[in-house]
């Protein structure tokens, strides 16, 4: 079992938000309002903050203040993993919700798929099935 180093610290050790910066706060909440299957009672808005609280209770933190001058990016790396149980329904949700497929599509091994996604803002996201 792994411990943690015992020293004073005062970062907890834990990931509590997923922050994702939006140019259309209410299409960028009604997507992944969707995406994760959430009702408006796991939903917050504070102005230009949209936050969405998983069952895990993790939260997903929409936030568009200050995007109307920020470049988007050519290419960027994953935020976050998300589990799926059918890799091939999560790939058609995906797309039926208006999010890109990226980087070769689905990747198959005897391990796992995925893929990555992302929206119009260029947040990333990996997409998993494990197959063990």
């Amino acid at each position: 079992m792994i411990r943690p180093v015992e020293s004073k610290n005062p970062i907890r050790s834990q990931i509590s938000s997923v922050i994702l910066w939006s140019r259309n706060l209410d299409k960028s909440a009604e997507q992944y309002s969707r995406l994760f299957n959430l009702s408006r009672e796991q939903q917050e808005r504070f102005g230009h903050l949209h936050i969405l609280h998983l069952p895990n209770g993790t939260d997903v933190m929409i936030d568009s203040n200050g995007m109307d001058n920020v470049p988007f990016p050519d290419k960027a790396p994953p935020l976050c993993f998300v589990p799926a149980d059918d890799i091939d329904e999560a790939a058609a949700l995906i797309e039926n919700l208006g999010f890109q497929i990226i980087y070769g599509g689905i990747i198959r091994n005897e391990f796992v798929s995925f893929f990555n996604m992302r929206d119009d803002d260029f947040n990333v996201i990996t997409v998993c099935q494990n197959h063990k």
